[in-house]
């Protein structure tokens, strides 16, 4: 989970709602550079250095507004701002990360550090703040604390919402329950491993349909793939409204769906039936297809029951041969290639050979013993050569770039990087046989999942279970296509925008988010023909509120001021026709542009 100590917690500043306009202050706003930083990020090409600088408005009464922008740059011998930031609206108490495009001066100044400059300029406005950077990328060496400077990309962080798939031998036999004693059917083959009278009862659903001689590895042969399209996966994710995609690579189970060498293992879907790379194929459909989706592989380092895991097992992780449940019989390893050590000769080149296939996220699962620092460093410098900027979650052994909290939201928003991921199916990423039609997640709780998620610094990444011939549920391509609709409709308050700064939401339904060019008001659920809102909007004279997408996109809504009655806080009341509360479902957002 997210790290959840107070330097990671929302503070809330009590400021009062004063509507500026401009010339309506005579001096400049009194602005602070409360931090600035280098970053290993870039701007197209790695020679663009990114660096960030926060600033915030100190002054009581003062605001920055579009007619008096502020351009944040960064000044020194050796480097040159290519790309300043400018700041276009900025009201007292607020606060905003801008970032700067530099590119370093010589080959000699890569890699080293000193002294720089963050200024701060406008015809009203100049402020300096000193810092140290390190100036250039430069190489990643195989190091816990070379790697751990490693950052999420903007790219991942404006991506918002993505689609995870979980598909493999697990998705066959479909089980997992339902109801209060569902469990992932992911995991049937452990969960049948624990015996009778367990909650999920995997041990006697398989003992009833399959009886106590049909072994886990015997799905290898059910394994056809028949209804699996790749293009209609890759179509689907598309019309979802995603921007990128987790396929499952291997799981714990150990079974891989692509291709990998024979001193490796040949416990794979290319070295067994059907004999097909299917990470290969989806990533080529979407290369072909829909190739402004990025590609992703999850990657699970441990194995439930390879025999070599065993010096390293811990947990339900044991790694020695599993056995048959009903006769206690050792069972062989379908795939097996014996190893000298399961982390140089089994995880190391499966991972290498998810990032050869171009892998731009290493989404591991569990963590545990690992070579993830040697496996990144390369990585990660062979990415930067190539100008691309790629990313690792926090379960490869390491606390990569994001967190990934499981089924569940948080509060408040997280400074660090996050991304939440929940199934369609109320409680399991694998196809679950058992579960109703009525339990899955539907358009309406997709959407308003995604606004609250984006509106405190996540992502979502949404699962669905393919069946085990590799088609799609109706139910859930339908679901998908209609938070689609939604979703690219209203891309503008969603993809590539940053959490307000004061709060993330007011009361249950209303959540914001903010660009630099605008500021965002989403009210979830359902919409009254009024919307008081108490929190300290950066609104002004002049300015006027519209309607983000449905049928009434543009419309202008009336708004006013109310004299402030709760903490102080002055309070702003949006007038919401009849037409404009009927021309969209779900979630209604309305657009403060910053002119």
């Amino acid at each position: 989970m997210p790290n959840s100590s107070a330097s990671n917690k929302l503070h809330i500043f009590a400021v009062s709602l004063t509507l500026a306009g401009s010339g309506h202050e005579s001096h400049g706003p009194q602005l602070e550079v409360q931090y600035a930083r280098s970053t290993k990020k870039f701007l197209g090409a790695s020679s663009l250095q990114i660096f960030e600088v926060t600033v915030r408005n100190m002054d009581g009464q003062a605001w920055v507004m579009a007619n008096d922008t502020v351009e944040v740059s960064i000044e020194s011998d050796r480097l040159t701002t290519v790309k300043p930031g400018i700041i276009k609206r900025l009201r007292p108490g607020d606060q905003v990360i801008i970032q700067v495009g530099v590119k370093i001066k010589g080959v000699n100044e890569q890699g080293t550090t000193g002294l720089a400059t963050a200024r701060l300029k406008s015809s009203r406005v100049n402020v300096s703040h000193e810092f140290e950077a390190a100036f250039g990328i430069g190489a990643y060496e195989p190091t816990y604390e070379s790697i751990y400077t490693h950052e999420s990309p903007d790219w991942y962080n404006g991506a918002k919402f993505g689609i995870f798939i979980h598909w493999g031998l697990y998705s066959i036999p479909a089980w997992g329950n339902s109801g209060s004693n569902e469990t992932y059917a992911e995991w049937y083959w452990w969960n049948e491993n624990m015996g009778p009278k367990t909650s999920d009862r995997t041990y006697e659903y398989h003992l009833s349909k399959y009886g106590t001689g049909y072994i886990y590895d015997d799905f290898m042969d059910k394994f056809s793939a028949e209804g699996y399209d790749a293009r209609e996966w890759v179509n689907l994710f598309a019309d979802s409204g995603a921007t990128y995609f987790v396929q499952v690579a291997k799981h714990h189970d150990g079974y891989a769906l692509y291709d990998l060498p024979i001193n490796v293992t040949q416990r794979t879907s290319a070295a067994q039936y059907p004999h097909r790379d299917f990470i290969k194929e989806v990533f080529e459909a979407s290369a072909k297809y829909q190739p402004q989706l990025h590609r992703a592989a999850y990657y699970s380092l441990p194995e439930w029951f390879h025999p070599d895991y065993a010096p390293y097992g811990f947990g339900r992780w044991p790694g020695h041969n599993a056995t048959n449940p009903y006769t206690s019989e050792i069972l062989p390893y379908r795939g097996y290639v014996p190893v000298n050590d399961y982390l140089e000769d089994i995880v190391l080149p499966e991972m290498q050979a998810l990032a050869a296939l171009g892998s731009e996220i290493m989404w591991c699962d569990i963590g545990g013993p690992n070579l993830t620092a040697s496996f990144a460093a390369k990585w990660y410098n062979a990415a930067l050569a190539e100008n691309k900027q790629v990313v690792m979650n926090n379960r490869c052994g390491l606390p990569g770039d994001f967190d990934t909290p499981e089924y569940s939201t948080l509060s408040t928003t997280q400074k660090r990087k996050w991304e939440s991921n929940a199934g369609m199916d109320p409680y399991s990423y694998g196809f679950n046989g058992a579960t109703a039609s009525a339990q899955y997640m539907n358009a309406s709780i997709i959407v308003t999942s995604l606004v609250d998620i984006v509106s405190k610094n996540g992502n979502y990444l949404l699962d669905i279970g393919p069946q085990g011939n590799g088609s799609i549920l109706d139910l859930e391509a339908q679901y998908l296509r209609q938070a689609g609709a939604w979703i690219k409709d209203h891309a503008e308050a969603i993809f590539n925008t940053s959490n307000w700064f004061i709060t993330p939401q007011e009361g249950d339904d209303v959540r914001f988010t903010t660009t630099l060019d605008a500021f965002y008001i989403l009210v979830m659920n359902q919409i009254n023909s009024t919307l008081t809102l108490a929190s300290p909007i950066p609104l002004v004279d002049g300015d006027q509120v519209t309607v983000v997408g449905g049928r009434l996109h543009g419309e202008v809504v009336s708004c006013s001021r109310i004299p402030g009655e709760i903490d102080g806080q002055a309070k702003v009341q949006l007038d919401i026709s009849q037409e404009v509360q009927q021309a969209d479902q779900w979630t209604w957002v309305f657009k403060i542009s910053y002119r």
